[in-house]
């Protein structure tokens, strides 16, 4: 059945796509497809119009959330007669309707080989987003190659392309392999970058850094935190370009962004204490740009970390999990706090070594683990700051930012609080891991 509906899925979009050809932006990578999205669809926006512009409010990607993308619909799960509603609405947009978005961003996200091909075979992008590739979603692959190899196919199936050049897995493929128009960004890279972030400064409230090009250099302001968002930021400059406008029309859509749910919003907690929140979901290179992002900020504040079990990485698991520990032993922040089974097992242990056993906890119940946290924050006085980051089931870390949020109202601004996420959540508590 699996089979058929992405036949179905493919067949549709790929025909939405050939009638209205919008301009297409697909982003890959490992971490911050959606944030790129993000930004990238609200630039758009900016150049011409909101309602010119396509991008899932679901953070969709892979195999079933691209077409559902292209299609403007929801998942409609394991609900037949609303597969039915979707499958109707794909076909008038296909064949009937005159009025489609002029561009779309995509999340080409995948997680088994063959993914790729079968984005690709719905639609080759105008513009290829290649981020940064990392470990992580590697658990269906035979090897990290094989994964990053998948991730690779986008770029000879797109006209132009942005890289991020301080990866060197991308460098590398695009020297065997030429592009021709291609456009680089990066921060740390020796090699020459068309795009390249430099004074970078980070706060609890903003990003602040220069965008430098050939003899010019462009301030930029964005309300999000973390000097790895620039990353995330700079595609938005070489899609400009690409385009023919001026990049510096876009300079002020940033100051106006607000950051996603769960992927990196600022959060008021209990006593004193700001909460980073990345409970969406947490991979090894984005919680380690997290535990960076907080060795940066002034020693005065009290650094606490709320993290749970990375998931996907395979075979992989326990030595990235143990790579986290050693980057939490060079922070040796207030506290720690942690969920989940591969966090007890590769992490726990080497923290209680070298911060003691009182700065160290271990639940696999976020709720729980959310209880003990305010408990911590009100023992500390001053100024606190608590980055939160993990994977999505059975973790749910937003869940346990609840019991130290300042005020519940806060709630809304949590990832996952559909009724039907809320549902899935409620039931996992009360009977796999009752509080």
């Amino acid at each position: 059945m699996k089979t058929l509906v992405l036949k179905i899925l493919r067949a549709i979009s790929a025909q939405i796509i050939k009638r209205h050809r919008p301009y297409v932006v697909a982003i890959t990578g490992t971490v911050g497809k959606s944030t790129a999205a993000h930004f990238l669809s609200d630039a758009l926006g900016a150049l011409y119009g909101t309602y010119s512009v396509g991008v899932s409010v679901h953070n969709y990607n892979g195999e079933f959330g691209v077409p559902l993308t292209i299609m403007q619909s929801s998942s409609p799960h394991s609900n037949p007669f609303m597969w039915i509603a979707v499958f109707f609405k794909g076909l008038w947009l296909a064949f009937f309707a005159r009025e489609y978005p002029k561009y779309l961003v995509l999340e080409y996200g995948i997680d088994h080989p063959g993914e790729m091909d079968f984005l690709t075979s719905i639609c080759e992008p105008d513009v290829a987003v290649m981020l940064a590739i990392s470990r992580n979603h590697v658990a269906n692959f035979e090897s990290y190659d094989q994964y990053v190899a998948e991730k690779l196919k986008l770029i000879p199936k797109s006209k132009n392309c942005v890289i991020n050049a301080d990866d060197s897995k991308i460098r590398r493929y695009l020297s065997e392999h030429p592009h021709e128009h291609v456009l680089s960004v990066g921060r740390k890279s020796v090699e020459p970058v068309d795009f390249r972030a430099v004074n970078v400064q980070s706060t609890l409230e903003w990003l602040v850094f220069d965008v430098e090009l050939v003899n010019v250099c462009i301030p930029v302001k964005v309300p999000v935190v973390g000097s790895h968002q620039s990353y995330n930021i700079l595609p938005v400059f070489a899609l400009a370009q690409f385009l023919g406008r001026d990049i510096r029309e876009i300079t002020s859509v940033f100051e106006d962004l607000v950051p996603q749910k769960g992927r990196g919003s600022i959060l008021q907690g209990v006593n004193e204490t700001t909460i980073i929140d990345g409970s969406y979901n947490g991979s090894h290179e984005s919680i380690s740009a997290g535990i960076e992002y907080l060795a940066e900020l002034p020693s005065e504040l009290h650094k606490c970390l709320f993290l749970g079990d990375m998931r996907e990485l395979g075979r992989d698991s326990e030595e990235l999990h143990r790579d986290i520990a050693e980057k939490i032993v060079s922070l040796a922040p207030s506290f720690v706090v942690l969920v989940g089974e591969d966090m007890g097992k590769y992490v726990a242990g080497r923290l209680r070594e070298f911060l003691g056993e009182a700065r160290v906890c271990h639940f696999s119940n976020s709720k729980i683990a959310g209880q003990r946290i305010r408990e911590i924050l009100y023992e500390i006085e001053w100024q606190k700051v608590i980055f939160v980051k993990g994977s999505q089931n059975t973790i749910f870390l937003e869940e346990g930012i609840k019991e130290f949020l300042f005020d519940m109202r806060d709630s809304d601004n949590l990832c996952r609080q559909s009724p039907r996420w809320l549902k899935k959540k409620n039931e996992y508590f009360t009977l796999i891991a009752p509080v």
